[in-house]
């Protein structure tokens, strides 16, 4: 019998409760990428064993040296092209970025159905986006940890791409682009609080997540939750499922005025860091 999208919806939602509540199901694909974060969180490594790490994984090896040569990291412009000088000059917390970036995007690459993989393309470029933003504001108006702010920014969707994948086994959603965000609206916030506590990231990040959804008020920001806010609001590119979730949508336009930045204000945060943005995007997307 084939499904409606309504059934296809429900059906959705019944095995995202059972998944949710019990394990993961992960791709293979993103094993390298979690073998990197676990060697970054042992308190014990030191920066040539895991410059050894980076070097057996290509292309987390070019994400570090691209980062390593930015203008956010290198604004003296002395380049570096081997791996171990630029894990020296990265540090631990920024390469640990890399690597969450590496698993979001092979997470992207993972997505079957066309409508499943065009949404994870640009639910990618927006968090790329947040993640820079986020760095340079909480580096620029706040005493907070930037590179923290920057890993917040990068998994802040974690939840919406494994929901993403997992669509694409409801082939009768997938027909309704509208009903599909609502579902994983819907079901992303409990969705991105099992993935983030399944990839055992730090508690302050999980925290900075779950307070991104509302704002305090206070300008500058005083937390992380605040920046990531900030930053999910002035970002250039917008969440592709909140647009198509017309519950959503208005909510989304109020974002700005709600952290009292107007357009021209908007204009002048984001052109002032230009370079500096520009470079993060650059090394987080290559």
């Amino acid at each position: 019998m084939i499904q409606t999208s309504d059934e296809a919806a429900v059906a959705l939602r019944r095995a995202m409760d059972v998944e949710i509540k019990g394990e993961l199901s992960f791709p293979t694909s993103i094993d390298a990428s979690r073998r990197v974060l676990r060697a970054v969180e042992n308190p014990d490594i030191g920066l040539g064993a895991l410059a050894k790490i980076v070097v057996a994984e290509p292309l987390l090896s070019a994400k570090v040296i691209r980062l390593a040569n930015s203008v956010a990291l290198n604004p003296m412009g002395q380049m570096v092209s081997d791996v171990r000088h630029a894990v020296v000059r990265v540090g631990m917390d920024p390469i640990k970025v890399m690597a969450m970036a590496l698993l979001l995007d092979q997470l992207r690459q993972t997505q079957r159905q066309a409508a499943c993989r065009d949404i994870a393309n640009r639910l990618w470029e927006r968090c790329v986006h947040v993640a820079a933003l986020a760095f340079v504001l909480a580096r620029k108006l706040t005493r907070l940890d930037a590179d923290e702010a920057m890993f917040a920014g990068i998994v802040h969707e974690l939840g919406r791409f494994y929901l993403l994948s997992r669509a694409a086994d409801f082939p009768a959603l997938l027909s309704d682009p509208a009903l599909l965000a609502e579902t994983i609206n819907d079901l992303e916030p409990l969705a991105t609080e099992r993935v983030l506590q399944a990839l055992n990231l730090p508690q302050s990040v999980l925290t900075a997540v779950r307070a991104s959804r509302h704002f305090s008020g206070k300008m500058p920001p005083e937390t992380l939750g605040d920046v990531l806010y900030v930053a999910r609001a002035v970002s250039p590119r917008e969440n592709p499922l909140d647009a198509l979730d017309e519950r959503v949508a208005a909510s989304t336009e109020a974002a700005v005025a709600a952290i009292g930045l107007d357009e021209a204000t908007v204009r002048e945060v984001l052109a002032a860091s230009g370079d500096e943005i520009y470079s993060i995007v650059v090394a987080l997307e290559a």
